[in-house]
């Protein structure tokens, strides 16, 4: 992997006007002041990094303390109220990055078995355990049974531990326990292997890691560590917790890697296997805090409970990222944002859950298998290359649930339950947060339906497809040039080896549609296989470009396309194969549209053309399906559209309007049951 040396913001433009001025007028100016000031302080230490390496002066450090004090809430609604991911410092000190140091002026520190002697000043040892008192850098070698180093400097400074080859075990607490500092750089040397193991009983109760620090940490370097934490948490900080560089292998009884203000991955190979996260940021109380960011770097992660979990904004700008989880691969509290990178991803719930908004921008996101895909109450999709397999919805918004959870202490665990999908604080199809306490009835639900479709499409590959409602069974469609490179989703069967919901649940309450929630996808390519619904909102869904693939269920208790408010289209490529019983088609757009009768099995071919015979698009079907909804550009209201399965064609008449008959709504949520209820109005044929 490039090692990256400059780092751009998580460019995110969340718009929060209805909810942040609903809720806290007067908080939210507090914020914003403390934000100026927080800003003011960490380029001041930014400059100090790069200028001054050695040591912070006390008056940075005094601001920095009082700025994080000042942004400091009661609650998490109002940490959500007041979060602004611009905010957010995303970037890596001078420091960070580099990982040289002055052999010559360091102290040096040898291990010997049961103990240890010092060459040098700043540090001494007594029996086995070695204290660094003052601000330097010490090079540390040799092995240590039963031991640790210990970091007891004051708070303004700055400590480099250099692990020139280095095994410690340390049975009663952590191998390295820096209790104060400002910050501690761990720099692993080049070509050097170094492992660190604690005891599965510790005799403090204020540490929780094999690697445990009350202040910022950083691990960098070229050399190897391999870190087992036997009593929690493989490495821990109470501050922000940086990687970049290095080959790091972790195992842990909870947490991989645990930053409670933050954590950053800028560079290195790392290799994580947990027992509860893989990597973790749990700060509730500061809107500025409480994040993840990967920018770079290499990241394997094995997790029983979530891959990576953020408390306020979960990143993702670069590297390569690989995961399996028992339960999220990726979650988020607040926000989630896409902006680059290779993630691939299986996960026993959720790919990538955030409560209140998923934004993907770039990069190529693939679930491999998972319960729901992409969940939050806004999901937007600007760009990347996504592909996902669900065996329950592949693409989901629901109502956000900021419940308020106090912030864990130290000692919490990292297996606390997910967050639910239901409650307030959410996004409007602007994109805007809606007031506090606009909360759907449930998390999935959706209209039911008065006039559905008969009942049993795509149920078995030799069935005869159930005739749609009277009109002439199309919606719609637009022709142009056929996308290229396409694709196809990937076989979702028995890919799910732990956790998870099988699909087919239980559904919302019926006709609970929250004008909050949004699926709004303006490029980019999305593939979905799901056996649960394909694309699902329970409020409003905007197609404004892209390709948009949909492998949806056989089943007719879910749909290719499920939603309970409106579904518009102005451009992009849409085509949507899945069962009749629930099918829904657009409600109006700029673009026409097709729902179309067209059925076949698992493999056949299915591709939409324009009246002049261009190809609109082309998918292979995973599953049997009894209906076809497509979309492109180039067709007008009244054209023809032509859909053909393995070579048998069926046209249709393209709209902009929804008024083919065609029975929508129904109940959403874990794979929903049959419907009685209403359609939206606008959508359907006569009631």
């Amino acid at each position: 992997m490039t090692r990256k040396t400059t780092d751009s913001r998580c460019e995110e433009g969340s718009s929060r006007t209805d909810f942040v001025g609903m809720l806290h007028g007067a908080g939210l100016l507090l914020a914003g002041c403390a934000a100026a000031v927080l800003l003011f302080s960490v380029a001041g230490c930014s400059a100090t990094d790069a200028d001054e390496p050695s040591i912070a002066s006390t008056a940075e450090v005094l601001e920095e303390n009082a700025s994080e004090k000042s942004v400091e809430y009661a609650s998490f609604e109002e940490v959500a109220a007041a979060f602004d991911a611009s905010a957010l410092n995303l970037e890596y000190s001078k420091r960070d990055m580099d990982a040289s140091f002055d052999e010559s002026s360091a102290t040096k520190i040898t291990l010997s078995g049961d103990s240890a002697s010092v060459s040098g000043s700043g540090a001494a040892a007594e029996g086995s355990t070695v204290t660094i008192s003052t601000a330097g850098t010490y090079i540390v070698s040799g092995n240590l049974t039963d031991g640790s180093i210990t970091v007891t400097t004051s708070e303004n400074d700055k400590v480099q531990i250099v692990l020139n080859g280095v095994k410690i075990a340390c049975s009663s607490g952590p191998a390295i326990d820096v209790q104060s500092a400002d910050k501690c750089f761990i720099t692993l040397a080049e070509g050097t292997q170094n492992s660190l193991s604690d005891g599965s009983v510790f005799t403090s109760e204020d540490a929780n890691a094999c690697i445990y620090a009350t202040c910022d940490l950083t691990i960098n370097g070229s050399g190897s560590l391999d870190v087992s934490g036997n009593y929690r948490h493989g490495v821990f900080s109470k501050d922000d917790l940086v990687v970049y560089g290095g080959s790091i292998n972790v195992s842990a009884v909870e947490d991989g890697l645990n930053g409670k203000d933050s954590v950053k991955i800028g560079a290195g190979d790392i290799s994580i296997d947990s027992g509860a996260d893989g990597v973790k940021s749990s700060k509730s109380t500061n809107p500025e805090k409480g994040f993840v960011y990967v920018s770079g770097g290499s990241l394997s992660i094995d997790a029983e409970d979530d891959g990576i979990q953020a408390k306020t904004h979960l990143c993702i700008a670069g590297g390569s990222i690989e995961i399996d989880a028992a339960d999220d691969a990726l979650h988020s509290d607040l926000e989630g944002t896409l902006n680059g990178g290779s993630t691939s991803v299986r996960s026993g719930d959720d790919a990538f859950h955030c409560e209140m908004k998923l934004e993907v921008n770039d990069g190529s996101f693939v679930a491999e298998t998972c319960s729901e895909g992409y969940e939050a109450e806004q999901v937007v999709v600007n760009g990347g290359d996504t592909n996902i397999c669900a065996l329950d919805d592949a693409m989901n918004a629901s109502a956000a649930d900021l419940s308020d959870d106090s912030e864990s202490s130290d000692e919490d665990t990292s297996t606390s339950t997910p967050s639910g999908e239901s409650g307030a604080n959410a996004a409007q199809p602007d994109g805007s947060i809606g007031a506090p306490g606009a909360s759907s009835a449930n998390a999935d639900s959706n209209e039911q339906q008065q006039n559905t479709a008969p009942q049993g499409a795509g149920q078995q590959d030799s069935a005869t497809p159930p005739e749609l409602p009277s009109d002439d069974g199309a919606q719609g469609g637009q022709a142009g040039e056929a996308p290229s490179d396409l694709g196809q989703a990937p076989d979702v069967q028995g890919r799910m080896e732990r956790g998870g919901q099988a699909p087919g649940g239980q559904g919302g309450a019926p006709g609970a549609s929250d004008s909050n929630c949004l699926i709004q996808i303006n490029g980019g390519k999305v593939v979905l296989d799901s056996q649960g619904d394909g694309v699902d909102s329970n409020g409003n869904v905007e197609i404004n470009g892209g390709t948009l693939l949909v492998n949806g269920p056989s089943s007719d208790g879910d749909g290719a396309f499920d939603y309970d408010g409106e579904a518009t289209i102005s451009g992009g490529t849409v085509l949507m194969a899945g069962a009749v019983g629930m099918a829904q088609s657009f409600t109006s757009g700029t673009q026409a549209f097709a729902l179309v009768q067209a059925s076949g099995s698992a493999g056949s071919v299915i591709e939409a053309t324009d009246a002049d015979g261009n190809v609109i698009a082309t998918l292979t079907a995973t599953r049997a399906f009894g209906c076809v909804l497509v979309s492109g550009a180039g067709v007008s209201d009244g054209d023809t559209i032509t859909v053909s399965v393995d070579g048998a064609a069926t046209m249709a008449t393209a709209s902009t309007t929804g008024t083919s008959g065609i029975a929508t709504g129904g109940l959403g949520g874990m794979g929903g049951g049959p419907s009685t209820g209403n359609r939206p109005e606008g959508q359907g044929g006569p009631a």
